[in-house]
């Protein structure tokens, strides 16, 4: 018996020390286990917060887009608007399409001649400014009518005749600018209309304005630079 006491008494001892082993593991998981709950509601947050601030950025980048394009297409819309208005003043503002344009498209309608006369007024009818050109090849006279915003030819009118016509010139001896300076100090109000032609051996440019109930036709010879006023 005397023997089995060393045996007993380590017995014991192993199974205390197991018994404190297990009692600090099972110590270690419930002090982790706070912890550990703690941390998933934080990261969830975490994900919740990343998840707003995303939508809130991708609704703050449709606004931004749906503004530009809004914008982009106002702008379109403006930019897009083109021709003058039925009452524009002339001495102000001019059409589309050029003079010089307007002629190489009536040369191209009717082939090549002289050119002696043209003319830009707004048509009532066709609620249009248009030029009105003529061209005089071999006996026949051709009279083009050309849109002034498009540059398209409206119609076209022959006449036979045996009389000679002077071709006009846009830039010499006078330019336009040039004559309208010296029409502008006899006429008064909206300039409505203008032309430079070949009459009776000389070539003028006629202008034409219009105050309130009175109209002003100014005459300006392009080679004496003589004004000529009827009211």
């Amino acid at each position: 018996m005397k023997t089995a006491k060393p045996t007993y008494l380590a017995a014991v001892v192993t199974l205390a020390f197991s018994l404190s082993l297990t009692g600090c593991a099972g110590g270690n998981a419930e002090s982790q286990s706070p912890d550990a709950a703690s941390s998933q509601p934080t990261q969830a947050g975490a994900v919740g917060s990343a998840s707003a601030e995303e939508s809130e950025q991708a609704g703050q980048t449709g606004q931004s887009d749906q503004s530009d394009q809004a914008g982009q297409t106002g702008q379109s819309g403006q930019t897009g608007q083109s021709g003058l208005s039925a009452d524009a003043d002339l001495s102000r503002a001019q059409p589309q399409v050029t003079p010089e344009d307007a002629i190489t498209a009536a040369q191209t309608e009717v082939g090549d001649g002289t050119v002696h006369a043209i003319e830009l007024d707004h048509d009532r009818r066709d609620d249009a400014w248009q030029y009105e050109v003529k061209i005089l090849s071999g006996t026949t006279d051709y009279d083009v009518t050309v849109d002034a915003d498009s540059g398209d030819v409206v119609s076209r009118d022959e006449d036979t005749t045996d009389d000679s016509e002077q071709a006009i010139d846009l830039s010499a001896p006078m330019t336009f600018d040039e004559a309208l300076g010296l029409a502008a100090g006899q006429g008064t109000g909206r300039l409505t209309s203008w032309k430079l032609e070949s009459d009776d051996g000389r070539i003028e440019y006629q202008f034409d304005y219009e105050d309130g109930s009175t109209d002003t036709e100014v005459t300006v010879d392009v080679d004496t630079k003589k004004v000529t006023v009827d009211n």
